[in-house]
């Protein structure tokens, strides 16, 4: 069992510069009993100082954004790529996009901001900067505009609003377009009279002076009435533009108004000195979604960046019932201005510095700070027993930890009948005739109709927790059970689950029991799969498994025996879950690598399988835990057949190659490199790229497929147009070798 059991969450909504700072804290310094969690739309997340350089060409992509799956794991915090939409306070959960809702103990928001669209027009022809991490994929689509732009007259953009932002902006897009010599002419359209207003006058020149030399046209007393697809109105003129982006004043994401917290007039969440909810004291906010009532400052990142320390500490007393600190914000600070090329502007009065040694000093404080969400210290080996806080062995009902070693097995060691009864009350399992006693029904076991003139085809599978998502967990539990039923091209009918939670505050197991079985019901309802029992109990991690029931006839029924000489192999998914997982666990992934690995693991094998049935495939098998050596090698024994793969056709995941360079590889991967004997000769091609994920376990892998050559076109053209995008011959059926089983080319 695992030491000490989680007890209350801390959930936080956003991937900001003050989130990302408590997930740093947090690895420094966890508290035993409290579960740290980081909901986000985006996997990377830019830092708003350093992205005026990553559009200028001064950063690269990774240099300018956190990985915020890779921070997560580092940390030791579960993450959960979605976007919030709702935040109840009455039931304390937070509203997600097309997934159910996540409960909280103390919850914190740091959302950012969204494009103001007050301006008639904005929403439908403009493009705003905010939020920044949507921006980028904006920048990106019109350089390559810029680039192919080759009319007499140049390519005109305009930026809307003369604050910092849009100053920035410019100058960075102006810069990259000179540098890469493209026929482009920027604008910055301002309502002010001046730009930097609040900065000295020498400042306020020396960057009309940049302007000047880079050629940048300032439209100063431009207050946008309107916008359409090519042109900007004021009151007094209309300017035509082939670009429009929107740097104005921010607003609130709408779906706040919605909640019950109070917001001030522009929609921003309201908070004490403590950085806490005016009106529920369980809800916190941090950076621009923040206004602090009695001392409101403006929006920008360094207010976000020292509101880091004093969120972490407040989270976790708040969750402890411990007295909070106030949040002392600073009435001004330094201000940096990049200016395009390696220069800059500072200003914090009565001090103004301007040169290049500014963007010098600017870019080592910015690198510094990327540095430590980048790249976390190592954390030295606690040898401490850890402790649960008495607030937190109130919660479990227990008085000392020590308790916790006497939990008992046998029947002792099931899920609390009332946490079952709550999550199982709310699934809807798929209802379909022949379930004559099922998951509704108060009984003993499930009672099945079998129809006549059908096999039932059964198979059974079990995995431990490989990501932090519960949900996500559950939907690639149930399809990697599912897939051994569609290999054998039956059609799934009824599934039993058995569900192994850890030790934790019966609010916590009820939470990732009912995030787990929702995730597996929304698979198995997809595939018209009902759900009619299971079993629980308690473990060290969190384990889901499935025994499925599926039903064929028997001439519709695919086997791995079955291949021919002659008949080529089709692989339609990309090798390396075994390897990628493995360095995501230790915080080694790239989290869009992972991002990408979850798009095909969650593709159902079902179409595959009719699409191979369709087309004569006379041998079938799902690439999982043994590797594709090993799936191959089932097919071919006692067959007197063999089979030459080409290593160069291998379809792998990004990054996976990379990985087994670097020496990581799945804790199965020694005992499948063992099957290397089936292989003939392979010395030669031993130190081929591709050659260890030959052997690399997969977890809802692809299928393997033997099909005549004349049919394997149009297979491959029917799994492509069916989303399985890696589709492609791998190898062929040939005579057995005189020594092993395989050859490779």
């Amino acid at each position: 069992m695992q030491a000490v059991p989680n007890v209350k969450d801390i959930v936080l909504v956003g991937g900001g510069h003050a989130h990302a700072l408590v997930i740093r804290m947090w690895a420094m310094d966890p508290v035993p009993g409290l579960r740290l969690t980081l909901i986000s739309p985006d996997v990377y997340t830019p830092y708003s100082g350093m992205l005026p350089g990553l559009i200028a060409g001064h950063y690269e992509f990774e240099q300018a954004h956190i990985d915020l799956p890779r921070l997560c794991a580092q940390a030791n915090v579960r993450f959960i790529q979605a976007s919030a939409n709702g935040l109840n306070t009455s039931d304390k959960s937070i509203q997600l996009e097309n997934r159910p809702a996540i409960s909280y103990d103390v919850c914190s928001l740091d959302i950012g901001s969204t494009p103001d669209n007050s301006i008639q027009g904005a929403a439908e022809f403009a493009t705003g900067v905010k939020p920044i991490s949507r921006f980028y994929q904006h920048w990106t689509q019109l350089k390559e505009q810029l680039k192919q732009h080759k009319a007499e007259a140049p390519f005109k953009v305009a930026i809307i609003g003369g604050g910092a932002g849009g100053i920035e902006l410019v100058g960075a897009m102006n810069h990259w377009a000179q540098q890469n010599d493209c026929h482009a002419q920027f604008h910055l359209l301002s309502r002010g009279n001046s730009l930097l207003s609040n900065f000295s006058k020498l400042l306020q020149r020396k960057l009309l002076a940049n302007f000047k030399k880079t050629n940048i046209k300032l439209h100063l007393n431009f207050d946008t009435q309107s916008i359409s697809a090519n042109s900007v109105r004021s009151k007094d003129e209309s300017l035509t533009f082939n670009k429009i982006f929107s740097c104005t004043q921010a607003s609130a994401a709408a779906w706040l108004k919605q909640t019950k917290l109070n917001l001030n007039e522009h929609g921003f969440v309201e908070v004490n000195q403590f950085l806490q909810s005016s009106n529920h004291e369980n809800v916190f906010a941090a950076g621009d979604i923040a206004h602090l009532v009695k001392s409101p400052r403006p929006k920008a990142g360094v207010y976000a960046v020292r509101m880091g320390p004093i969120l972490f500490n407040n989270l976790i007393n708040n969750a402890l019932d411990k007295k909070l600190k106030p949040f002392k914000a600073q009435s001004d600070f330094l201000s940096l201005i990049a200016l395009g090329g390696k220069t800059a502007l500072g200003s914090r009065p009565p001090f103004s510095i301007a040169g290049s040694w500014v963007w010098k000093w600017k870019n080592h404080i910015d690198l510094k700070f990327m540095n430590m969400l980048q790249q976390l210290p190592a954390m030295p080996a606690n040898s401490k027993t850890p402790k649960l806080d008495p607030a937190l062995q109130k919660t479990m009902g227990i008085k000392d930890i020590s308790e916790l070693a006497m939990r008992c097995g046998g029947c002792g060691g099931k899920i609390g009948a009332s946490i079952l009864s709550n999550v199982l009350s709310k699934l809807n399992p798929h209802e379909q005739a022949g379930i004559d006693v099922g998951l509704k029904n108060s009984d003993d076991a499930a009672v099945l109709d079998i129809p006549a003139q059908k096999k039932l085809v059964q198979t059974i599978d079990h995995l431990k927790t490989f990501i932090s998502d519960p949900y996500l967990f559950g939907k690639l539990s149930a399809l990697h059970a599912l897939s051994d039923a569609f290999a054998m091209h039956a059609k799934p009918h009824s599934a039993q689950a058995l569900v192994q939670l850890p030790v934790a505050s019966e609010a916590i197991q009820e939470r990732d029991m009912s995030q787990l079985m929702q995730g597996a019901i929304s698979v198995l309802n997809q595939h018209q799969c009902t759900l009619v029992g299971g079993h629980t109990s308690e473990e060290s991690q969190l384990n889901l498994g499935f025994c499925i029931n599926a039903l064929a006839s028997q001439e519709d029924l695919l086997h791995k025996k079955g291949a021919k000489i002659g008949q080529v192999l089709i692989l339609t998914q990309p090798l390396g879950t075994g390897v990628l997982f493995a360095a995501h666990q230790q915080g080694l992934a790239d989290g869009l690598h992972v991002q990408n690995a979850l798009n095909f693991m969650l593709q159902s094998n079902q179409k595959a399988a009719n699409i191979f049935y369709q087309h004569n495939a006379s041998a079938l098998t799902d690439i999982t835990g043994f590797g594709l050596v090993g799936h191959l090698l089932e097919i071919l024994k006692g067959t007197q057949l063999g089979a030459r793969l080409s290593l160069d056709n291998v379809p792998t995941l990004e990054g996976t190659i990379e990985l087994m360079q670097s020496g990581i590889s799945s804790s199965l991967q020694p005992h499948n490199v063992r099957l290397r004997r089936g292989i003939t000769d392979d010395s030669t091609l031993r130190t081929h790229e591709k050659y260890p994920l030959l052997f690399d376990p997969q977890t809802c892998g692809g299928l393997l497929a033997a099909i005549n050559k004349e049919d394997a076109s149009a297979a491959i053209s029917a799994l492509k147009e069916a989303g399985f995008i890696e589709s492609c011959i791998i190898g062929e059926i040939i005579e057995q070798p005189d020594s092993g089983l395989i050859k490779l080319d």
